[in-house]
């Protein structure tokens, strides 16, 4: 019997799509930085639900 595979890490570009919506998106949310704060809340929500539902 073969070991189980390791699955990977979701990436920023897995969460983009998840969310639909761009990669530097993704990134900004993440960050948290102050421009993060210029992102709509719907799509921080969305991001964030995103990461979360992809672990």
């Amino acid at each position: 019997m073969a070991p189980p595979r390791r699955q990977r890490r979701p990436t920023q570009v897995d969460i983009a799509k998840h969310a639909g919506v761009s990669q530097a998106t993704v990134s900004l949310v993440l960050s948290g930085g102050a421009v993060s704060d210029q992102i709509a809340e719907s799509t921080r929500q969305a991001v964030l639900a995103a990461a979360a539902e992809l672990g």
